[in-house]
C-alpha cells in the first residue's frame, strides 16, 4: 500500500517589528516623510551654526560686512545656499540614494530655456499688476528714479542679491522637503502644505496684512506648480528672481514690506491709492490685482501642454 506524503508547509511569515513598518518603506529605505522631518531638523541646525559663525568672523572681518554692491549680504546668502544644498545632497546620496541631479538644479538640456520663460512669464505678471494698479489710479509714475548708468553698475549688485535671496527660497521651499513631502502625501497635499508654509514665513516682514499672507501663498503655489511642471527649479527660480527683481529695482516699489535693499530703483513711483488696490507700505504683494494676476497665471501654467520636464530630468528621474 503506497504512502501518500504530507506536504511540509512553509514557517509563516514572521511580520517586521512595528518601528521598521513604521520607519522603513518598501525599499528599506527611511520613509519620505521622515526624510522630511529630519531634514529640516539638520539643515535648521546647520544654518544656525553657519549664521554664529559667520556672526563671529565677521567680529574679525568687519570688512564682509560692506554693503556696496550688496557685498555683504550676497556674502551672506552664498554661505546660506551653499548649506543647504550640501545637506541636500547628502540626503540624496545617504537616504535617498540617487544623483543629485533629481533635485533639478543642475544645466541639463533646456535649463536656460526654463528659465527665460520664468523671467519672462514673471515680468509679464508684474507689469500687469503695477499697470493695473496705476489704471486704477492707485500709483503713477515720475520717470526715471536717478541716473541710468547708476542703475545699471549699482543694481548688477542688487540683481545678484535678488537671485541668491531667491535660490534660498526655491531651495528651501521648493527643494528636497517639497520634493519628498510630494512622495509622501501627493501633489496636492504637498504643493497646500508648503505654500501655506510659505505664506506664513512672511506674516513678520514689515507692513504684512491678510491678503500679503494669502497673496504670498498663491505665489507659493504658482512657484510649486513650476517646479512640477518641469521637474527642475530652473522655472520656479527665474519666476522668483523676475517677481522680485522688477517689483522693485524696475518698477521702484517695496518688495514684501522692504525697500531700501532692493534699491536703486530704475523708474520713480508715487503710490496713493487704498491698501487693498496698492498694498501700501507691503507692496503690490498687498493688492487685490495680484490676486487675480497670480490666480489667473496659476491656471493657465496648471493646463498648458506648452510646459513640461526636458527628457534630461525625465531620464534623471526615472
Amino acid at each position: 500500500m503506497q504512502m501518500k506524503e504530507t506536504p511540509i508547509s512553509a514557517p509563516p511569515k514572521q511580520p517586521k517589528p512595528l518601528g521598521q513598518r513604521i520607519f522603513l518603506g518598501p525599499d528599506k529605505l527611511l520613509r519620505p516623510i521622515w526624510r522630511v522631518v529630519l531634514f529640516i531638523f539638520l539643515a535648521g541646525v546647520a544654518l544656525t551654526a553657519t549664521t554664529q559663525g559667520l556672526d563671529a568672523l565677521l567680529l574679525i572681518f568687519p570688512a564682509l560686512r560692506l554693503e556696496t554692491l550688496h557685498f555683504g549680504s550676497n556674502f551672506r546668502y552664498l554661505l546660506t545656499n551653499s548649506v543647504l544644498l550640501l545637506v541636500t545632497a547628502f540626503f540624496i546620496r545617504v537616504f535617498d540614494r540617487r544623483s543629485f541631479r533629481t533635485l533639478g538644479l543642475w544645466f541639463y538640456a533646456g535649463w536656460g530655456k526654463e528659465a527665460a520663460m520664468g523671467i519672462f512669464c514673471s515680468g509679464a505678471l508684474i507689469a500687469a499688476t503695477v499697470g493695473g494698479i496705476v489704471a486704477s489710479g492707485g500709483a503713477y509714475y515720475r520717470g526715471l528714479a536717478g541716473d541710468f548708468v547708476d542703475f545699471v553698475f549699482s543694481g548688477s549688485g542688487t540683481a545678484i542679491f535678488v537671485l541668491l535671496a531667491a535660490a534660498a527660497e526655491e531651495i528651501a521651499f521648493r527643494g528636497y522637503a517639497f520634493q519628498r513631502l510630494v512622495d509622501s502625501i501627493g501633489k496636492l497635499g504637498a504643493v497646500l502644505a508648503v505654500s501655506a508654509l510659505f505664506g506664513v514665513a512672511h506674516i513678520q516682514n514689515p507692513s504684512s496684512t491678510p491678503l500679503s499672507t494669502a497673496n504670498t501663498a498663491l505665489a507659493g503655489v504658482l512657484l510649486a506648480v513650476a517646479y512640477l511642471k518641469t521637474r527642475g527649479l530652473w522655472l520656479p527660480l527665474g519666476l522668483h528672481w523676475a517677481w522680485n527683481f522688477f517689483l522693485g529695482p524696475v518698477f521702484g516699489l517695496p518688495v514684501s514690506g522692504f525697500t531700501r535693499v532692493f534699491q536703486p530703483y530704475l523708474l520713480k513711483a508715487q503710490v496713493g491709492g487704498p491698501a487693498w488696490l496698492t498694498g501700501a507700505a507691503y507692496g503690490p504683494e498687498g493688492s487685490i490685482i495680484l490676486t487675480g494676476a497670480c490666480i489667473a497665471a496659476i491656471v493657465w501654467l496648471a493646463r498648458t501642454k506648452s510646459v513640461f520636464a526636458s527628457p534630461a530630468m525625465a531620464e534623471v528621474l526615472r
